[in-house]
């Protein structure tokens, strides 16, 4: 199941590479201060609101598990599509998701030790480790999408369709197995946790969105950044520092939760930035 969850994101990813432009990848690194936004909200502040709800929470220990799990793996290697669905630039959304990328090798492994500190045990996450998993799901097949793109051209542009579309069902046939075998695990997980889940959820994108500046679409993409998740990145640590503990029924509980509280959020957004569109075309038509 892991290898084919990871096939299903490798194309996906694949089909955003071959769709991205090499100039627009650095849009948020000729921004510093947008470094900085990116390392505040999804490396710092999204994991001591994970912390702060855990220790006040009363909902199972799988699911206290999982919240801080979540808020560990801050990469998003579906974000491109996530954002360009919603009005966000290609090169800000293409930009955005490999910074952080590059950001969770050494920052992902030192907020796993930082929390298991608060909560006395030792999580050790080796950047090597990391590097491997967001390298052989992100970066290679993104990689791979550009080279493809700049030597196929528009066939490549067809390939990368072919791709989404291949991996968009396997990932709702995954989602469906998955949900059908786990349903009476996963709908009672819900049912003792949704207080934590709503705060996660809620507060993740509340952070995104206060943090991500005055512009409308930056501040709408660090907001789903910052709710979005790897889950490869979840069952890595998962299984390397809670061996015994069942966390695939939580972690599905939460990522259902967290995509369900998200939806009032990205309808809204997806409304303001299409009016915001709308309202600049005539001044652009005018000129």
């Amino acid at each position: 199941m892991k290898l084919v969850v990871a096939a299903t994101i490798m194309l996906q990813v694949l089909a955003v590479g071959v769709q991205a432009n090499p100039a627009g990848l650095l849009t948020c690194v000729r921004r510093p201060l947008w470094l900085v936004r990116i390392v505040l909200a999804m490396f710092i502040a999204v994991p001591l609101l994970a912390a702060a709800l855990v220790k006040v929470s009363r909902a199972p220990v799988g699911m206290k598990v999982s919240i801080l799990l979540m808020a560990i793996a801050a990469v998003a290697p579906l974000l491109p599509r996530k954002l360009l669905t919603l009005g966000v630039g290609a090169s800000f959304a293409d930009s955005l998701a490999a910074v952080t990328m590059i950001l969770a090798i050494p920052l992902v492994p030192l907020t796993a030790s930082a929390l298991g500190a608060m909560f006395g045990r030792e999580t050790v996450v080796s950047p090597a480790s990391v590097a491997g998993t967001l390298a052989s799901t992100f970066l290679v097949p993104f990689a791979v999408g550009m080279v493809l793109k700049a030597v196929l051209g528009d066939r490549a542009a067809r390939m990368g369709e072919w791709a989404n579309t291949i991996s968009t069902i396997m990932l709702a046939v995954i989602v469906l197995v998955l949900v059908v075998v786990q349903f009476g695990t996963i709908l009672p997980m819900l049912w003792q946790s949704w207080p934590i889940v709503i705060a996660f959820a809620a507060g993740s994108l509340l952070i995104g969105h206060v943090l991500g500046g005055p512009d409308p679409r930056e501040r709408t993409a660090l907001a789903i950044a910052t709710v979005t998740r790897h889950p490869g990145l979840v069952l890595l640590i998962a299984t390397s520092s809670f061996p015994n503990l069942r966390v695939l029924p939580p972690i599905l509980s939460l990522i259902i939760g967290c995509a369900i509280v998200s939806i009032p959020y990205t309808a809204w957004r997806k409304r303001s930035l299409a009016s915001l569109t709308n309202a600049s075309l005539p001044a652009a038509t005018a000129r």
